[in-house]
């Protein structure tokens, strides 16, 4: 994950993971026969990491559901706005030319969203089974992705838009549930 966050896919050969992990190049060709399946398992690596920063404070303590998204909103940003991330782009970028990469990059976002359906009722009894409860987790994700992407380039514009934002996932909520209640 460091070589990828400092030096980036390209430069990050098993030479120099073997280097940095203090190993020789054969000791770690044993263990991962080629680099695509050395990276997939970072893939997967990348995927714990993030659930261990999400779930490190244990759950949001905060009574209202409006409160507990920001809570969680702001921990997702953080981690969007790390190394964790960083790498997990190195080889997001990469899949598009990979497609043993991307076919592991595909597998771990079907287990996010597994992961995201099981924390739901948990995190959020009250609206949760509400319909497109799911729907607005992915969009806030997404959105999150998106403006980590823009931090890239301009990290002040990408934290200053970062409450804008967050508010307007949260307002999301409210808005789709009283449009999928029936009139009366």
């Amino acid at each position: 994950m460091e070589c990828l966050v400092e030096e980036g896919y390209a430069n990050t050969t098993t030479r120099r993971i073997a280097e940095r992990a203090g190993v020789t190049p054969g000791a770690l060709q044993h263990h991962f026969a080629s680099k695509a399946e050395l990276l997939s398992e970072a893939v997967r690596h990348i995927r714990a990491k993030f659930s261990q920063k999400m779930l490190a404070q244990g759950p949001p303590d905060a009574p209202s559901v409006d409160a507990r998204s920001e809570q969680l909103l702001d921990r997702m940003w953080e981690v969007h706005t790390g190394p964790v991330f960083h790498a997990y782009i190195e080889l997001l970028v990469a899949a598009r030319t990979d497609p043993e990469l991307r076919a592991t990059l595909a597998d771990v976002q079907h287990e996010v969203a597994s992961l995201n359906a099981a924390a739901a009722p948990i995190l959020f009894p009250e609206t949760a089974d509400q319909p497109g409860f799911a729907q607005l987790i992915d969009t806030g994700q997404a959105a999150i992705r998106g403006l980590a992407l823009l931090a890239f380039v301009d990290e002040a514009e990408a934290e200053r838009m970062w409450p804008i934002t967050r508010q307007h996932l949260i307002a999301l909520r409210p808005e789709l549930f009283s449009k999928a209640e029936p009139s009366r």
